[in-house]
């Protein structure tokens, strides 16, 4: 089975994390020793993998920390709508929101239609192929794995590797087809890549879709809740975009902190199968080898599960970040993240106070 022989590379972080494990197998240390050393130990292998220096051995800010968000707004949200991911390629929805709204797909009480739009085709994304066969072959694979979670797929067709650099007539034509899908559909949550440069093409998807919502607004459009999903395998990159209010402990640390962390242990299976149905992206097609791609994405997974784990647990969870974005006028103040997902499962950032001397 595809799924389970890409393990390869992460048996690594699959043997730290039974570490936790042991402990309820009589195993000698304390609990919390364990969870630091297991979550300095997959830290370290995300920096290194990635060609960086492992120089924090936690994942969350000194002065910070996650609080289970149980307590909803007191005053009626209207919450229902459809969900939007705008993603630069494709592969990018389930490495980064599939788990997620597979958790939401379980709140029935809401309208969760589901609509993904792909700016490219990721025509470029396979080495030693010609554009044209890997557009298709991207595409199919794309589609297959929208039928596990039941996305919807609009593919606006723009170059790959081109959308920080497209020409002014040619980006203010993506600008106004986004901004009439956003009003067609009618979002009530868009999820979209933060405005981290750690890919050209992601970040600039970020500047692309707030260019689309200012358009959405402007014409009387809904205003959606703005949710942009975590940093790519979870480490900081310099920000094209940064809100006024961020604070430097926050935007300086070595690893993204998302505002929130939504647990996703019943669902991070599923969204890993949709994952696997991109082929190209997780095996080298020329050499046959295996990327070190989807077993990040899981080290990424279980590093923000230990980030929101209670005490009293003896099962690690897993989790996936997201942060709120508010631009006024353009995206909502209101964060429907919560209402839209099973109680108890999204986790927000927050800051401690000081202990006293």
């Amino acid at each position: 089975m595809f799924y389970q022989e890409q393990q390869l590379e992460g048996k690594t972080s699959k043997k730290i994390m039974s570490q936790v494990q042991q402990l309820y197998r009589g195993q000698p240390g304390s609990l919390k020793e364990t969870r630091q050393h297991s979550e300095a130990a997959l830290l370290a292998e995300l920096f290194t993998r990635n060609g960086r220096e492992a120089i924090v051995q936690t994942a969350t800010p000194p002065r910070y920390g996650y609080v289970r968000e149980d307590c909803l707004s007191s005053v009626p949200l209207a919450a229902d709508g459809p969900i939007m991911q705008v993603a630069a390629h494709p592969g990018d929805g389930p490495d980064f929101f599939y788990a997620t709204y597979l958790q939401m797909a379980t709140n029935t009480q809401y309208h969760n239609e589901f609509h993904e739009i792909v700016l490219t085709d990721g025509e470029r994304g396979v080495s030693g192929w010609n554009p044209e066969r890997t557009r298709r072959v991207r595409m199919e694979e794309a589609y297959a794995g929208a039928a596990i979670v039941g996305s919807t797929l609009h593919f606006l067709g723009y170059p790959d590797g081109s959308l920080s650099s497209l020409a002014k007539r040619v980006k203010n034509h993506l600008v106004a087809e986004l901004a009439e899908l956003i009003g067609h559909i009618q979002p009530r949550l868009l999820v979209v890549h933060p405005p981290k440069n750690d890919h050209p093409d992601h970040a600039h998807s970020f500047l692309l879709t707030v260019a689309a919502l200012e358009r959405n607004a402007q014409a009387g459009g809904r205003i959606p809740t703005l949710l942009v999903h975590d940093a790519e395998f979870g480490l900081q990159q310099e920000s094209l975009w940064m809100p006024d209010e961020e604070d430097p402990h926050i935007q300086f640390y070595p690893m993204h902190s998302p505002g929130y962390i939504v647990d996703i242990s019943s669902t991070h299976e599923r969204a890993q199968l949709a994952l696997h149905k991109h082929h190209t992206q997780m095996y080298d097609p020329v050499s046959g080898q295996p990327k070190a791609y989807a077993d990040l994405i899981d080290t990424l997974a279980q590093v923000r599960g230990l980030q929101i784990m209670p005490e009293a647990t003896t099962q690690t969870p897993q989790g996936q970040g997201f942060s709120h974005t508010v631009i006024p006028d353009v995206t909502s103040e209101q964060n429907i993240l919560p209402l839209r997902l099973p109680l108890g499962s999204v986790y927000r950032r927050v800051k401690k106070e000081k202990q006293a001397d």
